[in-house]
């Protein structure tokens, strides 16, 4: 496979919906920003009535001493809210009445493994174009994160720059390092856009501590962090409730961030959230990795947490001295001598704070000889130990990991994808014994491995030919180091040391070499100290060799596998979301229900409602218009949280959002009592609900089936004859009619609403722009109607780049609409609004315009769907129907999306004029001018006894094309045109009801 790999690079795919959703909504935060801001504010100070003092106060400007090319904000704070709360409603996030803090500060919520770093890097080129930003400080909590986002940008950097390029923006990027700190004149005077990444560290502290808050002669006697703050730059805060002390916050107002953007999947404190993609939305969407549970428990009396008696005592009092595992104030477990007395409960927050000792407390102590009666175990001696054998638990651990590795291995080789798997030990010795390097390695952990990978890959010639090498090739452990001298030791860490930032910026730099197949290592142990940052897409299984500490500790360790993985492919690394393949094993020491429910308990105390029902969890759904038709509007926040307070009121969920027994919608005459203006959305609803389990998102192993393919179908001439007939390829041309197109916008131009002018506000600080005229009257002579006081945007050019549409055509438009002088006052709300109807209108005529015609090659060949049904993987029970007449389709079981699918694959399995059914491929794909679409179902029905019919159909909830969002309607038009232009005129939607068969 090796032999026709020419790039190593990984591949970002730039249209993925909702990292463009998360983009959009920090862009349209500063909507009415004029690009030539900088231009704008040096014209109004010129043209605007100001006294002289004020005049003064403009001039002795940081930014001109420095030389600064900066970023200019001139919206004011009623504006940014206007649209922060518009992104809001947009987003399904609770609207804010004001806007929190004095800064400009926003939230930007984004699970881990759904690609945050790439988000906010897009978004600051987005910035650029849309308003001339240039000037980006990324700051960061430890080098660790630091060096993942240098290597992000030297990965994605072709791709940026693809992109990016042709609109006229060129970029550097850079690390702040404190050793030159000439370094910020540079970023400070060029004029391209500027990328410095900082730890919070480098500019937290005083003019003694730190090399940013001293003069230096190099930089004209000022500062490094005057040139900073004298480009107003856009803050970029990665894992920010790491950032969260106010030394910290002090650090990042010295910088004078024109506004600050936070990204992380678990903000410690909330300000101006502008959008949420949760866990569970994560899920939803199949952009993170399956969750499975794969239990190994101790059995019988083993199965005790950690007791070891020391002594017992009678003077002063009776108490006892046991051993025992305690959490510490960071939320690490450590065993430690607690005096306790009688009848005390062992989980006392005084003694362990520790849940695992729930409801054990002693009975009774005795001297001679000298015992305690424990609740949960019975009598245990002095120097006895209970729940002392992790060691043969830890072996079989390791063995369930190394299992599932192996299973895995042999699934994925053949796909390019490189399957890693990641134990977290307790401490280093545990791993490295006596020895001090990965080769000479003697801890109990080591031994276990070794012995137990050797067992297992006996057991089959396969694994033996997949891995032959000696264990200690395989493994790697990256642990916090400490040099001295020539020597370099080993040691445990809290995950914040300079040590620990080795460990890790090894790994991280090590990112690709991991993944190269030809690079030997598969098995990676790590000390208990996680971070953010340390992660890598190929991790399918983790294993945690010691008791689970703090209250984040689950999601932070899954946190570190749920990444999609990526396959090598001759156009580099891409990401693969299949969910037979997509899934991350978790080996833990506790049941599955246990696991699941301490999972839920942390996401619900980090303020993530998973597997519970979501007062947000309805404000997605399309609205529909005062015709009953579907639009491309949403529900909203506010419309969510009446939906969920009636659920509540009506007992289908509790108060916390659980779902109560109350909701059982397969029951006969079931009905939500939805409110009148609700009800056509009920269906929607229940989906909805049914969907907040935390079963959904965590599953146990045992539920886990890899389906058996029908072989001899795919081979068969009748098979090959209809995959034929219903796979042909064709392309499509669009025809517009111009004159109905140009109608038909002038109408949605006029009748958008009217646009205020934009005013100007001098203030001591500079220069502000406002909406609207009421607000400017009030501010009297200071106040001045901008109206031609200004350059204007092309605006032409710029809905051309829009819409592609001729230059003739748009002026056309333009005169029609009768609205010029609106974009005179205030031309780039006036744009935006031309964009949005033009967009709209171009989207209509296009699916009544578009024409196939068919061509050669098929979409999806037919020795490429045999080499994938060969291939297949397993699936979850919960998502497939088994079939009962398994000769007439491809698997034993069916895979499905909805309730209503699941329906269909049952009707088809017992028509008996129906011969053959297949739910069709993700990668039997249609092109239409809205992007590509997938048909649900082939069908070949009997008519007469003898007429073989080949049939498509598309299964949804109902017929009624408006109760479709308009980009389903065009898609499924669309691919009307194409099965006709095919020869095969038999496409349909079904619905329950109605499945026109």
């Amino acid at each position: 496979m090796d032999g026709v790999m020419e790039r190593s690079e990984f591949q970002f795919d730039p249209s993925q919906p909702y990292q463009l959703d998360a983009i959009a909504s920090v862009v349209d935060l500063f909507d009415g920003q004029p690009k030539d801001a900088e231009k704008l504010v040096m014209t109004l100070r010129g043209a605007a009535v100001v006294s002289e003092a004020d005049q003064a106060a403009f001039d002795i400007d940081l930014t001109q001493e420095v030389g600064a090319v900066g970023n200019s904000l001139v919206l004011d704070r009623d504006l940014v809210l206007a649209n922060l709360q518009r992104v809001q409603d947009r987003s399904g996030l609770e609207v804010a009445p004001a806007l929190a803090g004095d800064a400009f500060d926003f939230d930007i919520e984004m699970e881990t493994g759904t690609g945050k770093t790439y988000v906010y890097l897009r978004t600051i080129f987005e910035l650029a174009v849309r308003y001339n930003f240039t000037k980006f400080v990324i700051l960061v909590p430890s080098v660790a994160i630091r060096e993942g986002v240098s290597t992000s940008i030297r990965l994605m950097r072709e791709h940026f720059e693809e992109l990016y390029r042709p609109r006229g923006i060129t970029f550097d990027s850079s690390i702040y390092s404190g050793k030159s700190p000439e370094e910020v004149r540079s970023f400070a005077t060029s004029t391209n856009v500027q990328i410095l990444i900082m730890t919070i560290d480098s500019i937290r502290g005083d003019a003694n501590t730190r090399i940013v808050h001293q003069p230096r002669n190099q930089l004209n006697g000022l500062r490094p962090i005057d040139y900073l703050k004298g480009t107003r730059p856009v803050v970029i805060m990665d894992e920010p409730q790491n950032m969260e002390s106010r030394l910290s916050q002090s650090a990042v107002g010295e910088l004078d961030p024109v506004f600050t953007l936070r990204y992380s999947a678990t903000h410690k404190k909330q300000r101006n959230v502008v959008y949420r993609l949760d866990p569970v939305d994560a899920h939803d969407f199949g952009l993170v990795k399956q969750i499975v549970v794969a239990e190994v428990q101790q059995q019988g009396a083993d199965a005790a947490p950690y007791v070891r008696l020391v002594e017992v005592r009678r003077e002063p009092s009776w108490s006892a001295r046991l051993e025992l595992a305690c959490r510490k104030a960071d939320g690490s477990l450590e065993r430690r001598v607690v005096r306790v007395k009688q009848h005390q409960e062992l989980s006392d927050p005084r003694l362990t704070n520790n849940p695992v000792y729930e409801g054990w407390r002693i009975n009774e102590m005795s001297i001679e000889p000298a015992y305690v009666d424990l609740t949960r175990h019975g009598f245990l001696y002095e120097g006895e130990t209970v729940g002392g054998s992790a060691g043969a638990l830890y072996k079989e651990m390791i063995r369930e990991t190394v299992r599932e590795h192996l299973r895995k291995e042999l699934m994925l080789r053949t796909k390019g994808v490189k399957v890693l798997s990641l134990f977290f030990v307790d401490k280093v010795v545990s791993y490295l014994g006596d020895g001090t390097s990965n080769d000479d390695a003697s801890g109990d952990i080591v031994q276990w491995f070794d012995e137990v990978f050797i067992e297992e890959r006996a057991k089959s010639a396969r694994y033996q030919e997949l891995l032959p090498q000696v264990p200690s090739e395989l493994r790697r452990a990256y642990f916090s180091q400490i040099k001295r001298g020539k020597t370099t030791t080993f040691q445990d860490s809290s995950g914040t040391t300079k040590a620990d930032d080795d460990a890790y910026e090894l790994i991280m730099q090590q990112k690709e070499r991991l993944l190269d197949e030809n690079e030997p290592v598969r098995f990676i142990f790590s000390h208990s100290a996680l971070r953010e940052g340390w992660d890598n897409p190929n991790v399918f299984q983790i294993c945690t060799l010691r008791e689970m500490g703090a209250e984040t500790e689950r999601r932070q360790t899954l946190g570190r596998g749920l990444r999609l993985p990526v396959a090598r492919t001759e156009d580099g690394y891409t990401r693969v979301a299949d969910r037979g393949i997509a899934t991350l094993t978790v080996v833990a020491n506790e049941s599955y229900k246990k696991f699941a429910d301490a999972l839920q308990k942390e996401y619900k105390d980090a303020g993530v409602e998973i597997g519970r029902v979501r007062k947000a969890e309805f404000s997605r759904i399309p609205l529909p218009s005062e015709d009953g038709a579907l639009t491309n509007g949403q529900l909203g926040y506010q419309r969510s949280v009446q939906i969920w307070e009636h659920l509540k009121d009506n007992g289908f969920i509790d108060e916390h959002g659980v779902v109560t027994p109350k909701f059982q919608p397969n029951q006969l005459g079931f009905d939500l009592h939805l409110p009148v203006d609700f009800a056509w959305a009920g269906p929607v609803i229940v989906e909805l609900i049914e969907r907040a389990n935390i079963g959904t998102y965590v599953k146990p192993v045992s539920k886990r089936r890899a389906r058996a393919l029908n072989k001899r179908l795919y081979s068969t001439p009748e098979f090959e004859e209809f995959w034929e007939a219903i796979s042909k390829k064709t392309t499509y041309r669009v025809a517009v009619d111009r004159k109905r197109l140009i109608e038909n916008s002038i109408r949605a131009i006029k009748e958008a609403p009217a646009i205020d002018p934009l005013r100007v506000q001098v203030t001591r600080a500079g220069v502000k722009v406002l909406r609207g005229g009421a607000k400017g009257e009030e501010l009297g002579t200071r106040s001045a109607d901008l109206k031609g006081s200004y350059d204007l945007p092309d605006v032409i050019t710029e809905l051309q780049e829009a819409t592609s549409l001729t230059r003739r055509t748009i002026v056309d438009i333009l005169i029609g609409s009768e609205r010029l002088a609106e974009f005179i006052s205030n031309p780039n709300d006036f744009i935006a609004m031309a964009k949005r109807a033009l967009q709209s209108e171009l989207a209509k005529a296009v699916v009544d315009g578009i024409q196939y015609e068919r061509i050669a090659g098929s979409v999806y060949e037919l020795r490429e769907l045999q080499k994938d049904g060969e291939a297949e993987k397993e699936r979850f029970l919960d998502q497939m129907y088994e079939v009962q007449n398994t000769q007439k389709t491809d698997f034993d079981h069916v895979v499905f999306d909805s309730d209503v699918e699941r329906q269909f694959a049952e009707l088809l399995d017992s028509r008996e004029d129906v011969k053959l059914f297949m739910k069709l491929p993700a990668k039997f794909r249609i092109d239409t001018p809205v992007g590509p679409y997938n048909p649900d179902w082939a069908i070949i029905k009997q008519q007469d006894g003898e007429e073989r019919v080949y049939m498509i159909r598309e299964t949804k909830s109902t017929l009624d094309y408006s109760r479709l969002r308009p980009t389903e309607v065009a898609k499924i038009k669309a691919a009307e045109r194409h099965f006709q232009a095919i020869g095969l005129v038999d496409y349909a939607r079904s619905a329950p009801g109605a499945w026109r068969l």
